[in-house]
């Protein structure tokens, strides 16, 4: 059983480079079993100060009739359901509220792409002085803490997302370096039902590793965290399933038995 829980396609989402077959093929002969599309809704964070952003998405009819289309071409093959990345829903309540109870997905990542007012941390130029961005880490996990609270999502989006765009400048850090709000955030996941993400992006990319890094993981998992999936984020069939067998290996390493599905929002547990 492999689980891809985080993938992209066009034109539902403005990043991804194929539609929504050519990525489940891709992941069908990578040797997935199981497949969920969650392509980006950023209604939450639409602003005048953000020209770059993605535009709000509505169109939900049009996606699941071709969901539906996708599904049924690999019924037998790979279990193939539709969720969504939902980008900072906690910044405009009523909105995020209405696409999480959208019935036409199956699950939810809440991801903070920005902080409040700023752009995403993709356009970063990072400091060479790691003292100096502090400050917006910390205000990135305070956000993911009211993200876990919310009731807005299943599972938190790739948990220290800079450390990707960083690693392209030839800078890093370890989330481990804020374990205080690290332990205020995963206490909150476990008592509001939320799970968290293990992303397989950084394998291909500058990082070299995954988001979170195993300390984290180990620590989510020893304050009782149980609730995670796994997913590559692909954005192109070349990097759809890849990473997804090593990352539910590194699970069991960290001490979780378990990798998560979801239906109406709802966990399946599934033995490592």
């Amino acid at each position: 059983m492999l689980a891809d829980y985080h993938t992209h396609c066009l034109p539902w989402s403005p990043d991804a480079e194929a539609p929504m077959r050519d990525m489940a093929k891709a992941a069908l002969e990578r040797g997935i079993t199981h497949l969920c599309f969650t392509n980006h809704i950023e209604n939450c964070c639409q602003s005048p100060l953000y020209p770059d952003q993605f535009p709000p998405f509505h169109d939900y009819g049009a996606l699941y009739a071709e969901f539906q289309r996708v599904r049924d071409e690999f019924a037998g093959r790979m279990d193939v359901r539709l969720g969504c990345e939902i980008g900072s829903p906690t910044y405009l309540e009523a909105e995020g509220r209405a696409v999480y109870a959208q019935s036409v997905f199956d699950f939810a990542i809440g991801s903070i792409h920005n902080l409040r007012g700023k752009r995403d941390f993709y356009f970063y130029q990072y400091p060479d002085d790691f003292s100096l961005l502090k400050p917006e880490i910390e205000e990135y996990l305070d956000e993911n803490i009211a993200l876990a609270s919310s009731g807005m999502c299943d599972v938190l989006g790739h948990l220290g997302y800079m450390r990707r765009y960083m690693a392209r400048q030839g800078k890093c850090f370890s989330l481990t370096a804020f374990r205080d709000r690290l332990e205020v955030l995963f206490r909150a996941c476990v008592e509001h039902g939320v799970g968290i993400e293990l992303n397989c992006s950084g394998l291909t990319d500058a990082l070299g590793g995954f988001i979170p890094e195993p300390e984290v993981l180990k620590l989510y998992r020893r304050l009782g965290g149980e609730l995670i999936t796994c997913g590559t984020d692909a954005h192109a069939p070349a990097r759809a399933g890849v990473g997804i067998a090593c990352a539910q290996a590194l699970l069991k390493e960290c001490g979780f038995s378990y990798v998560c599905l979801y239906q109406a929002h709802k966990p399946e547990f599934i033995r490592l």
